[in-house]
């Protein structure tokens, strides 16, 4: 009667838990469920160990992304609520910023001499002509 062999687990190297981390990546944001929902797929992906067979049945129960609620957020709210969809540069911190920088490059154009004073004046900035 033999003795089975004991054999000693193997230890991975760096190079392949990087390329089964890779192939595990692959698996979840090629699948249909992660087109849908990129940005859940992404984190799931990214912020766990899960397999990608479970993160997959995940993604399918999920609803899809909406690119108009992505693009509403990168991009800032519109200003629908304003009379005649007019944005209040206090509603959109976007356009309250645009409207400093603005604002600050009339002044620099102003003190270089690059506007006349009455270009100034017609631009908003006050100016004693």
């Amino acid at each position: 009667m033999s003795e089975p062999k004991i054999t000693k687990p193997v230890a991975k190297t760096e190079a392949t838990v990087r390329a089964e981390e890779r192939m595990r990546f692959k698996a979840i944001m090629e699948s249909p469920e992660a087109q849908a929902r990129p940005k859940t797929a992404l984190r799931l992906a990214l912020y766990g160990q899960t397999p990608p067979e479970i993160i997959r049945e995940m993604l399918a129960d999920l609803p899809a992304e909406s690119p108009f609620l992505a693009a509403m957020e990168r991009e800032g709210r519109p200003g629908v609520i304003s009379p005649l969809g007019a944005v209040v540069a206090s509603d959109d911190p976007k356009t309250a910023r645009l409207a400093e920088i603005r604002e600050a490059a009339n002044r620099h154009n102003f003190a270089k001499g690059y506007i006349s004073p009455q270009e100034a004046k017609a631009r908003g900035l006050d100016v004693r002509v």
